[in-house]
């Protein structure tokens, strides 16, 4: 999910695993959202079990009250039909239980979950967009494709992400770090990693990351801090070779 969320230009700024507690799964989406993302999404504690409380705990970290969605509970009967035409179920009727599923916060929308039985819910809270998916990974992977991504695509930042990479034969981690301080310093847009790369990591692989609106720029930028890092390195300035481009529409 996170390399799909940045192939779209925008950034992952933190993935949080939390157990199923209210009061500690309340804290981290107030945390969150004082954070003012663009997006928050989340997997799992979709289901009618005891333990499936997400959609509670953004209800209370929202200040919304959890209202009982009509869609909702048309999208559960559609899909527990189809679960007893497969002979997953005994009976299609709705009880309280599964009835909980269509219980989200106030001004949700609600998505059909086609694989299996809780929809998935879209819910915006001042900046910030919430995305609730269930957590069995075949249906979180097919609902984060079928309504997370295009939304994400449609709301793009609308800039370009570019990468070059630079192999250092025989270099030593250690001397690095003060030549890459450097580089970042005069080229505050550029971002760099180094790791070591061959069956017995004898050569080093340099990554400088850059985004930008203007991708002119981006690339004038990526050729005088890899220019740069090249003389550093001692390495021949080369043509430009091994871009990667991301654009979001």
């Amino acid at each position: 999910m996170a390399k799909s969320i940045d192939k779209l230009a925008f950034r992952v700024q933190a993935v949080h695993i939390l157990d199923e507690v209210e009061s500690e799964m309340v804290h981290a989406f107030q945390t969150a959202l004082a954070q003012k993302p663009t997006y928050i999404i989340t997997t799992g504690g979709m289901g009618p079990g005891h333990d499936d409380i997400t959609r509670e705990c953004v209800s209370h970290a929202a200040k919304l009250p959890l209202v009982r969605d009509d869609r909702a509970v048309e999208m559960l009967e559609k899909s527990y039909k189809r679960l007893l035409a497969k002979g997953v179920v005994d009976v299609a009727e709705l009880n309280e239980d599964r009835l909980t599923m269509a219980d989200v916060p106030e001004g949700s929308v609600c998505y059909e979950n086609p694989m299996g039985t809780a929809p998935a819910v879209r819910l915006k809270v001042d900046e910030t967009t919430f995305f609730l998916l269930p957590g069995v990974p075949e249906e979180m992977q097919r609902l984060f494709g079928l309504y997370v991504i295009p939304a994400l695509a449609a709301d793009g930042p609308g800039i370009v992400k570019k990468a070059r990479h630079v192999e250092w034969p025989g270099g030593d981690e250690s001397a690095l770090k003060r030549i890459l301080t450097d580089i970042n310093r005069r080229f505050p847009e550029i971002h760099t990693r180094a790791r070591a790369i061959g069956d017995e990591k004898t050569s080093l692989r340099v990554s400088l990351f850059g985004e930008h609106a203007d991708e002119n720029e981006l690339d004038s930028l990526l050729s005088r801090a890899e220019a740069d890092l090249r003389a550093r390195l001692g390495l021949e300035i080369t043509r430009e070779t091994g871009d990667t481009s991301q654009t979001a529409e």
